[in-house]
Parts: C-alpha cells; sequence; structure tokens
C-alpha cells in the first residue's frame, strides 16, 4: 500500500503562483519567476489541485481515471512531481485539521 493512501496534506498553489490552460492536454503555471509549461500527467495534477482536496484524494481521482496503470505507480509519480513543486516554492502544505 502507498505512503499517499493516507496522505492528508492539502496543496495548494502559493501565492503569486496561477494557471493558465492552453489546451486540454496542456497549461501554464505562472510563478513570479517565470512560467512552467505543463503537459500531460502534470497539467492534469495541477488541475486537480484547488486548495480542498488531499494528496490522497487527488491520487484516488487519477487512479479511477487512469485504471490500467497502477495505483502504486500513480502514487509514486505524483508524491515525485508535488516534491519538486514543493522544493521550487511554487505548492504549499496545510494538513486537514488546520485552519486555512
Amino acid at each position: 500500500m502507498s505512503d499517499l493512501t493516507a496522505d492528508t496534506r492539502i496543496p495548494r498553489l502559493a501565492v503569486g503562483c496561477r494557471v493558465r490552460v492552453v489546451s486540454p492536454d496542456e497549461a501554464v503555471l505562472l510563478v513570479p519567476e517565470g512560467a512552467l509549461r505543463l503537459k500531460g500527467a502534470a497539467s492534469e495534477i495541477v488541475g486537480l489541485i484547488d486548495g480542498e482536496r488531499s494528496v490522497s484524494a487527488i491520487s484516488a481521482l487519477l487512479q479511477q481515471k487512469h485504471s490500467t496503470t497502477e495505483a502504486s505507480q500513480i502514487a509514486a509519480e505524483l508524491k515525485q512531481f508535488l516534491d519538486k513543486l514543493h522544493a521550487r516554492s511554487v505548492l504549499l502544505y496545510k494538513n486537514h485539521l488546520e485552519n486555512p
């Protein structure tokens, strides 16, 4: 079972960051120092970050949509992507028990 099964952290974009959808499979994440082009899964993941869904809820939605892919692979790739955004200070987390 994956670590993300019980990951209650709620990701949200940092202040000053926003998403511009270019096409159904592509988006641009506008950040204070520039822009990140997101395609495919990256675009899909960022589209699910709403400041309300937990990491485990996002993982579950992705697993429903991509049922032919192993759940552990989806969870691992989601964690890796979110970790990269967090390391760049583009993504922040709040715990579901905290006030916003």
